[in-house]
């Protein structure tokens, strides 16, 4: 029978507008759904919420579509029955392929993709025959209506297969878990490094920390480290999460398996491979190098030779800056200087801030304070801690002043002025209606060091007659007691005494 149905112009104006939403949709739908888990947990819940979304503003219009082409062109009953099953159905179990892609790095990986992408085209395709009459003299209804639902079913029904492969991952997955926490509830307590080194392949953050603390208390983790570097077996990324000593030995058995490990990787013909083919390795010598240099050990040769290899490869990553800015040679034994891990580990070299890291430990206190005192640099590290501000160093510096025997050179009484400045312009004044206690400005100071600091600048040479005033000032605003007078007193006798 001839197709009679009249072209609807409104009708063809709508569903473009609304096929022009549905493409925008349909490409947003697909970069995201490819990427719902390359971020950190919280990037990739976004992700997902995302997606969710749409899907759902995506199949609304598919179904708006729908329904113009069924009252407004000519969609034959069949296929009307066929689309209104399908168009939504394909949409719940476009929500369920949201679910399988969420683990893209599980069987049955991206192929689940093939839903969202396949069957909104379908569908719009199909509703702009029913629209338009040159289309459907083109393709007849009866041949056309079965292939495209046909096809819209048969890809629907492609999330069965793709669910028993997901099961089947996830019943794998739990067999080795299983397998793992069995194999490490076997493991002895003194079990040597390379009988550890497996577990630390968990997903489980949590399970590696703990399994790491265990290892940091092995006595032998040293020796059995710079075996493990020896014969190439080691796990590189671990080396600054096992507590190891740094010595000339570990240095040198590190950065000959670096080098080792990088060789096979340069590419003979370059760009012939992209950077993702490499990408755990250099993630895992970055850690590495990372933490020798910053522990002393000379390894920019082996960072240039990494940094080398990387630009051979196809859209490198973010790592070869990171491997450019290793070399450069402030890095060199910077944790070392700055952040040791252990009180054993500092030396006359060491920054100030590194010594007084280890000031508040009761073990350390006395020892941290007496190798302080003996740093050469120790005044030049003062005012650097002064300068930088942040949480901490000034603050420490400034505690610290009558115990540190600095000298009170203009730069350490400049720097350390303006620092008391702004610890005492922070403070609250209270009005004379609303009186609080001189204990209340001391909780407020923290612990009040700042006037100990004042008085000791004072007393040593420092021009500090702006801060003495501050300082009565701020006190004056507070309620009279025995201590507040006793400090006001005290601070009027450094102004007299100059």
């Amino acid at each position: 029978m001839p197709d009679t149905k009249k072209l609807s112009p409104a009708a063809v104006g709508v569903s473009g507008l609304l096929g022009v939403f549905a493409l925008l949709l349909y490409l947003v739908q697909l970069v995201t759904l490819t990427d719902l888990a390359g971020s950190d947990p919280a990037g990739n819940a976004y992700a997902q919420a995302y997606g969710a979304i749409e899907i759902i503003l995506l199949w609304i219009l598919l179904c708006a579509l729908t329904l113009i082409a069924f009252f407004k062109g000519a969609m034959p009953k069949p296929a009307a029955v066929a689309a209104f099953i399908l168009v939504p159905a394909s949409g719940f179990i476009a929500f369920e392929a949201l679910e399988l892609l969420s683990r893209p790095y599980q069987p049955p990986h991206l192929w689940p993709l093939i839903i969202p992408a396949s069957v909104p085209p379908l569908v719009v395709v199909y509703c702009f025959w029913a629209l338009l009459p040159r289309l459907r003299t083109a393709l007849p209804a009866r041949p056309f209506g079965v292939a495209v639902w046909g096809l819209v079913f048969v890809i629907c029904a492609a999330i069965v297969p793709f669910d028993k492969i997901r099961n089947a991952a996830d019943e794998r997955d739990a067999a080795v878990i299983e397998k793992y926490e069995a194999d490490y509830a076997r493991l002895p307590a003194d079990a040597p490094l390379w009988d550890w080194a497996p577990f630390f392949n968990s997903r489980n953050s949590t399970k590696v920390n703990e399994i790491l603390e265990r290892v940091k208390k092995l006595d032998r983790r040293q020796a059995d480290a710079e075996l493990m570097l020896e014969r190439g077996d080691f796990p590189l990324r671990y080396i600054g999460a096992l507590d190891l000593t740094p010595t000339p030995a570990l240095c040198d058995r590190a950065r000959a398996l670096l080098r080792k490990r990088v060789a096979p990787l340069v590419l003979t013909e370059p760009e012939s491979k992209p950077f993702r083919a490499i990408a755990e390795d250099v993630s895992d010598a970055l850690a590495a190098m990372r933490w020798l240099i910053g522990y002393d050990c000379d390894a920019t040769a082996e960072v240039a030779a990494w940094e080398t290899m990387v630009k051979g490869y196809k859209d490198p990553a973010y790592d070869v800056y990171e491997l450019r800015d290793l070399r450069d040679p402030k890095n060199l034994g910077n944790i070392v200087r700055n952040y040791p891990e252990r009180f054993s580990q500092l030396t006359q070299k060491a920054h100030l801030r590194a010594w007084l890291s280890f000031e508040d430990k009761k073990e350390y206190h006395d020892q941290a304070l007496a190798g302080a005192r003996q740093l050469e640099h120790r005044i030049a590290d003062a005012v650097e801690m002064l300068r930088a501000g942040g949480e901490g160093g000034p603050w420490t510096v400034l505690r610290l002043l009558p115990v540190l025997d600095l000298e009170a050179t203009p730069a350490l009484c400049g720097t350390a002025l303006a620092e008391l400045h702004k610890e005492l312009a922070r403070i609250h004044r209270p009005q004379p209606d609303q009186p609080m206690s001189y204990k209340e400005l001391l909780d407020r100071l923290g612990t009040g060091d700042q006037f100990g600091a004042l008085v000791w600048l004072a007393s040593h040479g420092c021009d500090a007659e702006a801060g003495l005033t501050e300082a009565e000032d701020l006190i004056r605003t507070y309620q009279t007691s025995p201590a507040s007078a006793a400090m006001l007193d005290r601070l009027a006798k450094l102004r007299r005494a100059k």
